[in-house]
């Protein structure tokens, strides 16, 4: 997995942004009561939804890894002047700072961030009123079982 997760970590988020949509304190209860070697929740929420939004603006951009350095430069460029892309960075860094400093089983700083992540997934789609959550959740965790 990019960004410093691990396809476990990937797991665990996704299935946290699950539970917090479907407001389950069941199963963030038992995903927040990992391991002491595991991010806590709602830190490892918030940088997977810096993943997320990574990879959608790598993707809204068209970003493909077979692109040359001069591509990868444009690219590049062309993020750094978009007002979007620069909005989202901010949003993740926010939530992120968030994320860190919340008590590991504070489940209401997680689903307000989980469902956050979850608005911002989905304001990049096409149609962001009419895209279904638990089906977006499993393509991105379709997504995180394959990038091995």
């Amino acid at each position: 997995m990019t960004d410093g997760l691990t396809m476990d970590e990937a797991l665990r988020a996704l299935a946290a942004l699950e539970a917090a949509w479907k407001d389950d304190d069941e199963a963030l209860a038992a995903l927040a009561a990992g391991s002491a070697d595991e991010p806590p929740l709602p830190a490892l929420v918030a940088a997977y939804g810096e993943h997320a939004m990574d990879t959608l603006m790598a993707l809204a951009f068209g970003l493909r890894s077979t692109m040359s350095d001069e591509e990868l430069a444009e690219i590049s460029d062309a993020v750094s002047s978009n007002i979007g892309a620069r909005m989202s960075a901010l949003l993740t860094q926010t939530l992120k700072a968030w994320g860190t400093l919340a008590a590991p089983d504070d489940f209401a700083v997680t689903k307000i961030i989980a469902h956050t992540v979850i608005d911002a997934m989905r304001a990049v789609t096409e149609d962001p009123s009419k895209t279904e959550v638990l089906p977006l959740l499993a393509t991105f965790r379709s997504y995180a079982l394959s990038d091995v």
